[in-house]
């Protein structure tokens, strides 16, 4: 989804790209009412991107209060743990299996906690953040 440069993507991607699959389709942009309606209407959010740069995708999910299932990659590492305010996956039998359980309701639901989570990096409470960093700055 959305636009990319193609001249930022490794020659792997670019090669897969040009023998695509049936399954592999490129949609383009859509809007940001679109992309609220896929994810409230989603039990589960499974997301097993190898590399993200600012967990943005993460961020609008968890906000939509889904459960949630990352790849366990670097830039989730600081703010969510597996199992408390989100789960992650690190193979193919992992994920199939943690799936499984999110749907079938043997892992609790982490989607108020994710939320809380989302909440914390809102906009609002980035601005508020900020200013108290420019308030400190400025009374030294």
């Amino acid at each position: 989804f959305g636009k990319l440069n193609q001249a930022v993507l490794p020659s792997e991607i670019k090669k897969a790209m040009e023998n695509k699959t049936e399954n592999l389709h490129f949609p383009g942009y859509i809007s940001s009412e679109e992309l609220r309606e896929a994810y409230s209407g989603s039990d589960l959010y499974v997301f097993l991107t190898r590399e993200e740069t600012e967990g943005i995708v993460l961020l609008e999910a968890l906000s939509t209060k889904a459960d949630i299932l990352v790849r366990d990659i670097e830039i989730f590492k600081k703010d969510f743990i597996n199992g408390t305010n989100i789960y992650k996956g690190k193979d193919y039998s992992d994920f199939k299996l943690k799936i499984k359980s999110i749907l079938e309701s043997d892992l609790p639901s982490l989607a108020e906690v994710g939320y809380e989570e989302a909440e914390k990096k809102s906009l609002i409470n980035t601005g508020k953040r900020l200013v108290e960093c420019y308030e400190k700055v400025l009374k030294l």
